[in-house]
């Protein structure tokens, strides 16, 4: 059985293998096979920083689209499983080692593996806006496996000194990667001559400084925001005064992949090879339907009676709505993953729940307005949530918003219980001790 740091080193090829194939023009048996490809990325003079960074941000990209993010909008009720294993996870029937390539693939080449060696590539040439950048990944995949798995190996991990890395505890986790965004954020409005950044290697943000800067800020809000049910008002605070400087209009951190075979968005992939195994959910149809909400025609396909018609959970069979096929699930829709909208929606939740019910009007209006949905005169908790909940369609941090407030109200499949966090992996558990076996129903922050 491979350990985790054993494990990550050797799946470098697996979340490299786009980027290098692509800037190569090999196919993938080739890369496969081919010496030329096969570097240690644990070693800093094997793997150049803008390999390393073209790698990360495909597997950021992957990570944050993949079966958990189709996982938790089966949960959510935003999507609903037709066939195993979608239909399965709808029903809460989740195997050990479901999400165990995804969970390996946080600390691999293309995850924390890698970003130790391009952090320390930069730093040694002196370029902290490469080396911020670097940074806000760390917190972005980083801050996910803390959502997902609660505590989690961190501090040790991705690092051969420790074979079996102990796990962080949740707030701890949290705490070094808000950490983090700031210094990321101190590098990146640093100047010099040898500041160049990722530049023309960067997918989502052409290396735009400013961009990046806000993606940080948006970062840090959304990580306060997690510890609020747990830590009180002052974080409520915290997650106001970060998403001042978060982003804006036309500035939404989204996915790196491309309208080519190789390189397709994730949700492309998964209709292409399992079609209709997921539809629309009924929860997001109806409060789209009740709202006269025009993101229906934007998130689903009509039906072959030309209705908008979603599945409860366990529900198979019918004439259901698909995910729309004109963009959400074209092969080259970039997947909004931290965005305008989510920004807004956090200093709305925010001023709320710190009593400033008109500056979370506002908010909440700044978002509707940019996008396309009338406005409101008055609001309350819930219809916060509900917009946070429609306007992150296909998105993690949905799961964590349900968790925190319980908004929606979801009815669970059969009277079942919705998960509330996915367990270690079987694999994981037997590899490294320190890991005690699936581990709780609810992680440290879920209230």
């Amino acid at each position: 059985m491979k350990t985790l740091a054993r494990l990550t080193r050797d799946r470098w090829i697996a979340a490299a293998a786009l980027a290098m194939v692509t800037a190569s023009g090999v196919g993938c048996n080739e890369f496969l096979t081919s010496t030329k490809y096969r570097n240690d990325p644990s070693n800093p003079t094997s793997a150049s920083a803008d390999n390393l960074f073209l790698g990360i941000q495909i597997n950021v990209s992957a990570r944050m689209t993949d079966v958990i993010a189709q996982s938790v909008c089966i949960w959510m009720q935003q999507c609903a499983g037709q066939q195993t294993p979608f239909l399965d996870w709808g029903e809460y029937s989740i195997g050990t080692d479901d999400y165990y390539g995804p969970w390996a693939d946080f600390y691999s080449g293309g995850g924390l593996l890698g970003l130790h060696s391009l952090e320390q590539i930069t730093l040694a040439r002196g370029d902290s806006l490469y080396t911020g950048q670097a940074y806000v990944f760390e917190a972005l995949l980083v801050g996910t496996l803390a959502d997902v798995w609660g505590d989690v190996p961190y501090s040790q991990a991705a690092n051969t000194q420790f074979p079996q890395p102990k796990l962080d505890p949740q707030q701890q986790v949290y705490d070094s990667i808000l950490t983090k965004l700031a210094t990321a954020i101190t590098f990146m409005n640093a100047s010099g001559p040898s500041n160049n950044g990722a530049l023309g290697n960067d997918a989502s943000y052409g290396g735009t400084p400013a961009l990046w800067i806000a993606l940080a800020n948006t970062l840090r809000a959304r990580y306060f925001m997690h510890l609020a049910a747990k830590l009180g008002p002052a974080m409520y605070d915290s997650a106001i005064n970060a998403a001042a400087n978060g982003i804006q209009p036309g500035g939404d951190f989204i996915t790196a992949n491309l309208a080519t075979a190789n390189q397709a968005n994730l949700w492309y992939q998964m209709e292409t090879v399992y079609t209709q195994f997921i539809v629309a959910g009924s929860a997001l149809i109806d409060t789209l339907q009740n709202a006269s909400d025009p993101r229906l025609a934007v998130y689903f396909d009509p039906n072959g009676a030309n209705l908008f018609v979603g599945a409860d959970p366990g529900q198979t069979g019918g004439d259901y709505s698909q995910l729309d096929t004109i963009v959400r699930i074209k092969q080259g829709f970039q997947q909004p993953i931290v965005t305008y909208a989510e920004n807004q929606l956090i200093i709305a939740e925010a001023e709320f729940q710190t009593g400033h019910t008109a500056l979370a009007l506002t908010a909440l209006n700044n978002e509707r307005n940019e996008q396309g949905v009338p406005t409101l005169g008055l609001a309350t908790l819930h219809d916060i949530m509900v917009e946070k909940y429609t306007a992150l369609f296909q998105n993690i941090e949905v799961w964590s918003d349900w968790r925190r407030t319980n908004i929606p109200a979801l009815t669970p499949f059969n009277g079942g219980v919705i998960p509330r966090r996915i367990v270690y992996q079987d694999e994981e558990v037997a590899a490294n001790k320190n890991i005690p076996g699936p581990g709780p129903q609810r992680n440290w922050n879920d209230p």
